[in-house]
């Protein structure tokens, strides 16, 4: 449910949840992904988010909405409501915009092609009301109480009775997602789902591979090669440095323009489609 990788012990119970969502299922119905949050995806993220390259939402958008390719045959609404995860005013003056909100922009088209479904992009129907510092550092039970009453629906007539697509640039515990989905649900949503480019590996996923004799680089094996678009280059020049104005940022930072990711099963040869 979380999208997180199964141990191999837990798979091989066909549809088992992972120890979290079997004790306490999370508020939303399923959350998805293109792959870990690692490698490039990862620095790609940081790229936008902390060094405001927004150049690196298309992209970003691109794989978001190859992630919804998972939900095709589960939804069965004509017409979703989009909402990027918001961010607090401070953060928005700090940042200059909301990641999640580019994403979500950047992918709108692709996501209504993978499900087959309207989606109406609504930025003011959640609002973040508290401000709060970085998770990075936190446990996740840190998370769930750091979040808490962090999130405001301001107009429930606006929500109600609708099924809700959340966007967000990574899922890391979840708290944040399930969070949000509580009080979209609490306002009258009838489901949430929760799409984001990339999913942090939890230490039982990663442990199931190493103690098949395996290391995080081994498990590239559930990836595959992700070709940037030709004109990614030029748009992900370095605008802050002379010095790298003829190359690709993402090249300066030490990500190849042919890339792959953690992926698994039946998504590895979809990228190149979209």
């Amino acid at each position: 449910m979380c999208g997180d990788l199964l141990g191999r012990a837990d798979a091989e119970f066909g549809d088992a949840c992972c120890p979290e969502c079997s004790s306490e299922a999370p508020a939303y119905e399923r959350a998805v992904n293109f792959g870990a949050y690692t490698g490039a995806l990862r620095q790609l993220i940081h790229l936008l988010k902390y060094e405001r390259v927004r150049a690196a939402a298309p992209l970003l958008g691109r794989f978001t909405a190859e992630a919804c390719l998972q939900l095709e045959g589960d939804i069965d609404v004509a017409e979703l409501l989009m909402i990027p995860v918001p961010a607090h005013k401070i953060r928005m003056r700090s940042r200059g915009f909301n990641q999640a909100e580019l994403i979500a922009r950047a992918a709108q088209r692709g996501i209504e092609d993978a499900v087959g479904r309207k989606l109406t992009l609504e930025v003011t129907a959640l609002l973040r009301v508290r401000f709060a510092e970085s998770q990075v550092a936190l446990t996740a039970e840190e998370r769930r109480q750091q979040i808490r009453g962090a999130f405001k629906v301001p107009s429930r007539d606006q929500v109600k009775g609708r099924e809700i697509l959340l966007v967000d640039d990574v899922l890391t515990t979840g708290a944040t997602a399930a969070e949000c989905a509580r009080e979209l649900r609490q306002a009258g949503a009838t489901r949430v789902w929760v799409v984001t480019p990339a999913r942090a590996l939890s230490r039982v996923a990663l442990e199931s591979f190493e103690v098949q004799g395996r290391n995080a680089q081994d498990v590239e094996g559930f990836s595959s090669q992700v070709n940037m678009q030709p004109n990614m280059q030029s748009l992900l020049s370095d605008p802050l440095s002379s010095s790298t104005a003829q190359g690709s940022l993402l090249q300066h930072r030490g990500i190849s323009t042919n890339y792959g990711e953690q992926r698994a099963g039946e998504r590895d040869q979809r990228a190149s489609q979209l």
